[in-house]
């Protein structure tokens, strides 16, 4: 991902210019343009179906979140995801679940035709894969996963960073002869027994990223650290006085323990 829609529009125009396709430039070229949205309006005008998901409140905040800062509609993660089940190229995958603090509902939209098709694959796709399988963990799985939220399940903590990040990371653990997973562990050993104390994060300036591409980095937390951070993140907001989320503190250890790279 880059830094904003726009960017990333723009990003992809140029990009379909240099591999030839100047009408798919031209198309989204045009919906860049001073009164384009209109455009775009008029062919998502589509019948929508409302859709209603419970979760844990600190979930739903994380990810609303998260898609405020890349400037992500939630409805196109929606919709994306239901058309990646139809497609037959992806299923949520298998994952616990973790014991509500506080329910909260997440509502979005869904169009309406692409989620009559995918409800009517629900049950054969459940007897198929021994488990079932709902919209709400289609919903939420791909849209934590792009969007780096953690939700406390799977086998690795997923964190969306700018690229130049994720590559200086790796780089410099690789260096110092550490993995990430070690760093992560250890700090978070020292956040919960009181050793280390992660400095109060700063969002980022609008443009610092402009037009750089976004990395996923997975990194595997033992589970009981994994749920402390969970546990630790609601207290930790109220005396930071910033939310904070388990993604947000793995950054904080890793911009701590490695350093960020010269601008």
């Amino acid at each position: 991902m880059a830094g904003s829609i726009r960017d990333r529009l723009t990003t992809a125009a140029a990009e379909l210019k240099k591999a030839g396709h100047h009408d798919s430039a031209h198309a989204v070229e045009s919906v860049l343009a001073p009164g384009g949205w209109q455009l775009l309006k008029k062919a998502t005008s589509g019948a929508v179906s409302p859709l209603a998901i419970s979760m844990d409140a600190s979930l739903k905040s994380a990810i609303q979140d998260a898609a405020e800062e890349f400037e992500v509609p939630l409805r196109s993660l929606v919709d994306e995801a239901y058309r990646k089940v139809a497609e037959g190229a992806w299923l949520p995958p298998k994952a616990g679940q973790r014991k509500m603090t506080t329910k909260a509902v997440l509502n979005v939209q869904v169009d309406a035709e692409l989620r009559e098709q995918v409800r009517g694959m629900l049950p054969e796709l459940s007897q198929r894969e021994g488990r079932r399988i709902s919209e709400g963990s289609i919903v939420v799985s791909w849209v934590c996963e792009e969007l780096g939220v953690d939700t406390g399940t799977g086998l690795a903590m997923t964190v969306v960073l700018p690229r130049p990040l994720v590559e200086h990371f790796k780089a410099t653990a690789q260096y110092l002869g550490l993995t990430l997973e070690e760093i992560v562990d250890g700090r978070i050993r020292q956040l919960m027994d009181g050793t280390w104390q992660m400095p109060r994060p700063e969002r980022v300036a609008k443009g610092t990223w402009e037009n750089t591409p976004w990395a996923k980095l997975h990194v595997r937390v033992e589970d009981r650290l994994r749920d402390g951070l969970h546990e630790m993140a609601p207290q930790m907001s109220r005396e930071l006085g910033v939310r904070v989320f388990p993604g947000t503190i793995v950054r904080a250890i890793l911009v701590d323990h490695l350093g960020e790279p010269a601008a």
